[in-house]
C-alpha cells in the first residue's frame, strides 16, 4: 500500500511537473517577437475601434460583423500598457497560454491526467494556435472562452454545483460575446443538454434532480445575457447578405486548404481524425458487446462532438445554402476539441505508448508549418511600407491611399492627423493634389486585384516607372507606394 502510494504521489509531481514545463513552453512560443510582424488591417482595426470613449466602442463595433468583447479588452489594457504592436497582442499571448491549460483541464475531466497532458501538448505546439495567439484580434479569445465554456459543461453535467453553475454562465457570455462563430458551438451543446434534460424529465418526472437541466438553465442565462448584441448581429447579418461576403465557396481544394491551414500537414489532420473516430466508435463497441459501463463516457463523447464538428458542419451547410462564412480561423474554438477527441482515442487504445508516439508524429508532421509561423510567416508590411514614405517624402508631401478601408492600418503607423486622404473611387492627379501649395503627391495602393492595381497605376501616372517603394501585402498590388509626377 505504502509503495502504492509513493507511485502515485511520483506520478501526480510528474504529471505537475509536465504541466509546468508544458505552460512556459506555449508562453515561450506565443510570447517571443510579438511585433516580428506589422500589424495587420484586422488588427489596426480593433485598435481603431478601442482607441476612444466605450460608447464610440460600441457603436463602432455595432457596425461591424462580431462582438465587442475582444475590443473591451484593449479598451481596459490600452491605458495601461500602450497601444505598440506588443501591447495590443499581449492579450491573445495570455489567452492563447491559458488555452493550453484549460485544453488539460477538459482532458483531465473527461479521462485522466495522461489524456489531458497529451492534449494540451498538441495545442501547446499547434502552429495555427500559436499564430493566432500573437494577433490582436478575437480569436485566441474564441478558443480560451470556448474551452472555458466546454469544461463548465462537462463539470455540470458530471455533478452540478453553485460553482460550476455560475462559471458555465459566466463562460457562455464570455464564450458568445468572442466571436459569432461561438453560437456554432453553443447552440449545438445546447441542444445536447435540452435532449437529456428531456429524458432526465420523462424518466424521474420531475424537473430537479437532473444535471442536464441545471445546466440548461445556466446556459439560458448566458443567452438572455446575449440577446441584446444578438439583435445587432441579426440586422448585421441581413446588411452582408446584400452587400456580398469576401470568403470563397467551400468546395473540396478549399476545404483541403482549410485542414492543412488548421493542422499544418494534411497527413497530420488524418491521423487526428483516425484517432478521434476511435474515440467515438469505442462506445457504440462496448454497448453493443456490453463490456462497460458508458453512460458517462457517451455523454462526454457527445458533448465534445458537439462543441467540435457543429461549428464546422453548420457554417458549411450555411456557406452552401446560403453564402460562404467558413474559413480556417473562425474554426479555432473547435480545433482543442479535435486533439480532445484524438488524444482520448490514443489514450483508450494504448495508453502508454500511443500518447509519446502521437505528439512526436505530430511534431515530425507538422514541423515546417511550425518553423515557418516562428519564423518566416509574415502579415502585409505595413511598418515597414510607412518606414519607406517617411524616408522617401518631403515636409509638405501628400499621400493617398487606395483603397480607403484599410486606412486604420496606415493611420496606427503615420500617426500624424490628416497625413493622408483615403480614396475608393476618384484616382484623378487633381484629386490626389489635396493642397495645391503642397508638395509632391504620392499614391499607395492596397489590397487591389490585377486590374484594380494596374487602373490605379494609370490614373496617377501616364508611364510604367516602376513603384516607389513594394512591402508584401495581399492581392496582386502588395503594398505599393507610387510618386504622382508633379506635372499631372
Amino acid at each position: 500500500m505504502l509503495q502504492t502510494d509513493k507511485r502515485g504521489e511520483t506520478g501526480n509531481v510528474f504529471n505537475s511537473l509536465s504541466l509546468a514545463a508544458l505552460l512556459l513552453i506555449s508562453a515561450a512560443l506565443r510570447f517571443v517577437n510579438l511585433d516580428r510582424t506589422s500589424l495587420w488591417y484586422d488588427e489596426a482595426v480593433s485598435w481603431s475601434q478601442s482607441n476612444g470613449s466605450f460608447s464610440e466602442l460600441l457603436t463602432a463595433v455595432s457596425a461591424d460583423n462580431y462582438p465587442p468583447l475582444h475590443n473591451i479588452i484593449l479598451w481596459l489594457t490600452m491605458p495601461i500598457l500602450g497601444d505598440s504592436e506588443i501591447a495590443l497582442r499581449l492579450p491573445s499571448a495570455i489567452l492563447g497560454t491559458i488555452a493550453v491549460w484549460l485544453t488539460y483541464l477538459v482532458g483531465k475531466s473527461i479521462g485522466s491526467q495522461r489524456l489531458g497532458l497529451l492534449a494540451a501538448a498538441l495545442l501547446c505546439f499547434s502552429p495555427f494556435h500559436i499564430w493566432y495567439s500573437t494577433e490582436a484580434r478575437m480569436y485566441a479569445l474564441l478558443a480560451t472562452c470556448g474551452l472555458g465554456f466546454l469544461l463548465s459543461v462537462l463539470n455540470v453535467l458530471k455533478q452540478p454545483s453553485r460553482k460550476w453553475l455560475a462559471l458555465l454562465t459566466v463562460f457562455g457570455v464570455l464564450f458568445l460575446y468572442s466571436h459569432i462563430y461561438a453560437l456554432l458551438a453553443f447552440a449545438p451543446v445546447g441542444l445536447i443538454c435540452a435532449a437529456y434534460a428531456l429524458r432526465d424529465v420523462v424518466r424521474n418526472r420531475s424537473l430537479t434532480g437532473s444535471p442536464a437541466v441545471a445546466a440548461c438553465i445556466a446556459m439560458s442565462a448566458s443567452t438572455i445575457a446575449f440577446f441584446p448584441w444578438l439583435l445587432i448581429l441579426a440586422g448585421r447579418a441581413k446588411s452582408v447578405a446584400a452587400d456580398g461576403f469576401w470568403i470563397a465557396f467551400p468546395d473540396l481544394t478549399f476545404l483541403k486548404n482549410t485542414a492543412f491551414a488548421i493542422s499544418g500537414s494534411l497527413g497530420l489532420f488524418t491521423l487526428l481524425l483516425g484517432f478521434a473516430g476511435v474515440f467515438a466508435v469505442k462506445p457504440i463497441y462496448e454497448m453493443a458487446t456490453r463490456s462497460g459501463k458508458t453512460a458517462r463516457s457517451n455523454q462526454n463523447l457527445i458533448v465534445l462532438l458537439a462543441y467540435t464538428f457543429g461549428p464546422l458542419v453548420l457554417a458549411y451547410l450555411y456557406s452552401v445554402l446560403v453564402q460562404p462564412i467558413l474559413f480556417d480561423r473562425y474554426l479555432i474554438a473547435a480545433w482543442p476539441g479535435l486533439l480532445l477527441l484524438a488524444s482520448a482515442g490514443a489514450c483508450s487504445l494504448q495508453p502508454r505508448l500511443l500518447p509519446p508516439a502521437l505528439i512526436t508524429a505530430s511534431l515530425m508532421l507538422s514541423y515546417s508549418e511550425l518553423r515557418f509561423t516562428l519564423t518566416e510567416k509574415i502579415r502585409p508590411e505595413w511598418r515597414e511600407i510607412v518606414q519607406d514614405y517617411r524616408e522617401l517624402r518631403m515636409p509638405n508631401d501628400k499621400l493617398a491611399l487606395y483603397k480607403g478601408f484599410a486606412a486604420p492600418a496606415l493611420e496606427y503607423y503615420l500617426r500624424e492627423p490628416n497625413a493622408f486622404r483615403a480614396e475608393d473611387k476618384s484616382l484623378q492627379p487633381a484629386a490626389l493634389s489635396l493642397d495645391k501649395k503642397g508638395g509632391e503627391r504620392w499614391l499607395l495602393i492596397v489590397h487591389s486585384n490585377a486590374e484594380e492595381t494596374e487602373a490605379a497605376t494609370q490614373a496617377v501616372t501616364n508611364d510604367t516607372q516602376p513603384p516607389a517603394a513594394q512591402r508584401f501585402g495581399w492581392g496582386a498590388s502588395g503594398l505599393r507606394l507610387l510618386k504622382v509626377p508633379t506635372d499631372q
